[in-house]
């Protein structure tokens, strides 16, 4: 598996089990994180506290790939997929999102931007 499947597939699971810690192993001190509506986060420390806050108040976090095309060489991936979660007593699914990631020589991400 390339390390940037690896690197989604981890992704995925920060997202799914809550476990916020694991950001910093799977995120480069220097990576950029950028999604709509909200202005660019720049390195582990600063990715992890925005995905805590985002990730508070949601439960049962399902997350479906649509599609998962790696780069030939391993260096990078591009996912669609859908996220579906519980949050203020309502349930949302199937929003759809896509993920573009970039995995630096360390073999963590450097990039990474979402779309809703």
């Amino acid at each position: 598996m390339s390390q940037a499947v690896e690197a989604w597939k981890r992704f995925a699971t920060v997202l799914t089990t809550g476990e916020i810690g694991d950001v910093l192993d799977l995120y480069s001190p220097n990576a950029l994180y950028l999604e709509p509506y909200n202005p660019p986060h720049r390195g582990n420390l600063l990715i992890q506290a925005y995905l805590k806050d985002w990730m508070g108040g949601k439960d049962a976090v399902e997350i479906d790939e649509l599609a998962v095309i790696p780069a030939e060489d391993g260096s990078g991936i591009g996912v669609e997929w859908t996220i579906s979660y519980t949050a203020a007593g309502r349930r949302w699914n199937a929003l759809p999102r896509a993920s573009f990631l970039r995995i630096g020589d360390a073999g963590l991400v450097t990039y990474h931007r979402d779309y809703t």
